[in-house]
């Protein structure tokens, strides 16, 4: 989940930008101010249950980054009637259909990103499933009526 990488590695070390990290070590107290004291610091971080980082200046990717991304998806469902060919004929029809399909109706995981399907690494074999800031799959709904005349 390099989303999470992102947020949570230090590079924005002023910034709490995700809810995972809201328990994490900080150098910057409640006013904003930066506190370089020790003994402040460790006052302040007495319950932090995360290390993070000050001023980092490059990635560090942490176990909590790698994630299961294994999943199930409902990815294609289609509800449909079609009335008996007698009735159609009364409507002078041959055939008469109508009905509703759904894509991507709900995805199952524990994956904390968007979604586990997506990849933003397409051009890196040796880099596929690594979801950086992708795009999730959209859910699309579709009506639809078949009528032959």
């Amino acid at each position: 989940n390099a989303n999470k990488i992102e947020w949570t590695d230090g590079t924005f070390p002023n910034q709490n930008v995700l809810a995972t990290v809201k328990d994490r070590w900080t150098n910057i107290d409640a006013s904003g101010n930066l506190v370089t004291d020790p003994t402040a610091l460790a006052a302040m971080n007495v319950n932090a249950k995360m290390w993070f980082p000050a001023n980092a200046q490059r990635y560090f990717v942490k176990s909590t980054d790698i994630e299961d991304g294994s999943f199930l998806r409902i990815n294609n469902v289609t509800l449909g009637y079609t009335l008996p060919k007698i009735v159609a004929s009364k409507l002078r029809m041959q055939n008469f259909r109508i009905y509703a399909t759904v894509n991507n109706l709900r995805t199952f995981t524990n994956y904390t990103g968007y979604d586990p399907e997506v990849t933003a690494r397409n051009s890196d074999p040796l880099t596929s499933g690594v979801d950086f800031a992708a795009y999730p799959r959209a859910r699309a709904y579709v009506l639809g009526v078949n009528a032959t005349f």
